[in-house]
């Protein structure tokens, strides 16, 4: 059960790293297509072309509201397990249940004896000893069995953040996308103003 448990999570945990790392690659491949190719039709110095791409990208970033140097990057969402399940199932059944099983045990015995006319403390202390074994037995399987439910959820839970990292990567690369373009177009018009073959 144990075992299960930590694969569980530790499965979950490298699903949502590596969506994490591919959306950053996502958003920041956008980024380095940004680039453009210009040419000077009128003779301009290095100085006057570096002077006028340094006024069209800020121009650009300014109409656009996009800067390709600085793109947006999706927020990773993190996922922490709980350690408390992994503990229950160690230490087997709760504490009290033997006694309890055994109170409950004995009392059946004492009544099953009294109607069968036996000696009533040998009833009572077999029914307390059957008692107590299945009580410990009962306990260990509900604790067992919430972890496993417990281990359920948090699978359900990762994978709904998983999804959640998907769609905001998903959702910021298309930002990106429309972002570079309407950049460049904005970018493109400004050069081609003053005198540059742009591709």
């Amino acid at each position: 059960m144990k075992s299960s448990l930590s694969q569980v999570l530790r499965t979950s945990s490298l699903t949502l790293s590596a969506l994490a790392i591919s959306g950053l690659a996502l958003c920041f491949s956008t980024a380095v297509n940004a680039e453009q190719y210009i040419f000077p039709e009128d003779g301009q110095s290095k100085e006057q072309q570096s002077i006028d791409k340094q006024s069209c990208h800020a121009w650009a970033v300014e109409e656009t509201g996009f800067d390709p140097e600085n793109p947006q990057v999706a927020e990773s969402i993190s996922y922490a397990a709980p350690t408390s399940t992994t503990q229950s199932v160690e230490q087997g059944s709760d504490s009290g249940s033997g006694m309890r099983g055994a109170m409950a045990g004995a009392a059946a015995g004492a009544v099953i004896a009294e109607i069968g006319d036996e000696d009533r403390s040998d009833a009572a202390a077999t029914g307390a000893a059957v008692g107590a074994i299945a009580g410990r037995r009962q306990s260990r399987r509900s604790n067992a069995q919430a972890a496993e439910q417990q281990a359920q959820a948090e699978q359900n839970a990762a994978q709904q953040q998983a999804q959640a990292q998907a769609a905001e990567n998903q959702s910021v690369q298309l930002a990106n996308t429309q972002g570079t373009e309407n950049y460049l177009k904005a970018s493109s018009a400004c050069l081609e103003a003053k005198g540059y073959s742009v591709k």
